[in-house]
């Protein structure tokens, strides 16, 4: 008898005797099902499908953002010489590399608000192959693929113009802090961009709540991605995919259903 009730605790099915048994085994299994979620999104996001949605996005980013360049370079030719040629060089390379800079700051934003417009692609792709017993049947119309991604757009602007300067300005606490501003905002834009197959925007801000603290590390762990550079481009997509994961769990939890493997 010993031996079989250690056999069920190392297993995690012994009977809970309290409560902190049972939120320790809760919380154990809400980040085992985050990190199942997190390997499951990323053997998929170089999957076919999603290669198209990443290049059709990329392809939209780049041409927005060559167009910026070039009325932002338009723009600055109007900035009056002061007459003294060395100064005047200064000032143009200064010019340049501010807009070169600026351009390079906006391609997660400016990618963020694309892919939005390719979410019903997204959501269903992961729930074709993970969850096909589960396909959300609400389509996202045009109008709400936009809205959401200016939202997004705006919300990642805000995110890294206050929080990335705290990188650097607080080596390691703005690091966190970083991670706990964009675990909170990131978390909820991805997971209401989610949430709209399967929910109206009426419920989907109390489905949020209900559910914050996943909702939050699983945030986390998409900021986590976006202070990686280069692979920060991915963070649109991947935040898309995961979160749909995140959302299947919650509603496979809130509905009792048996879970398949």
């Amino acid at each position: 008898m010993g031996k079989a009730r250690d056999y069920r605790i190392r297993r995690g099915t012994a009977p809970v005797t309290n409560k902190a048994d049972f939120a320790g085994r809760q919380r154990s299994g809400i980040v085992r099902a985050m990190i199942s979620a997190f390997g499951k999104t990323l053997s998929q996001i170089f999957s076919k499908p999603f290669r198209s949605i990443l290049w059709r996005s990329l392809g939209m980013t780049l041409l927005l953002l060559v167009t910026l360049g070039a009325l932002g370079l338009w723009g600055t030719g109007y900035i009056p010489n002061l007459g003294i040629p060395w100064a005047d060089t200064i000032i143009d390379v200064l010019i340049d590399a501010i807009v070169i800079i600026g351009l390079i700051f906006l391609v997660i934003p400016v990618t963020a608000i694309f892919i939005p417009l390719f979410l019903d692609e997204v959501g269903q792709a992961v729930e074709e192959r993970h969850f096909p017993d589960r396909i959300g049947p609400r389509k996202q119309g045009v109008i709400e693929g936009i809205s959401l991604g200016i939202k997004g757009l705006f919300v990642l602007l805000a995110v890294n113009l206050l929080a990335l300067p705290l990188v650097f300005l607080l080596p390691g606490l703005g690091f966190v802090i970083f991670l706990v501003v964009n675990g909170f905002l990131l978390g909820r834009e991805f997971f209401e961009a989610a949430a709209v197959r399967h929910y109206p925007p009426a419920e989907i801000t109390q489905l949020r709540k209900r559910h914050a603290g996943r909702v939050f590390l699983a945030g986390m762990a998409v900021a986590a991605l976006l202070a990686i550079p280069i692979v920060n481009i991915l963070v649109p997509l991947f935040g898309t995919a995961f979160m749909v994961h995140i959302l299947q769990g919650i509603m496979l939890r809130d509905s009792k259903v048996p879970e398949t493997a």
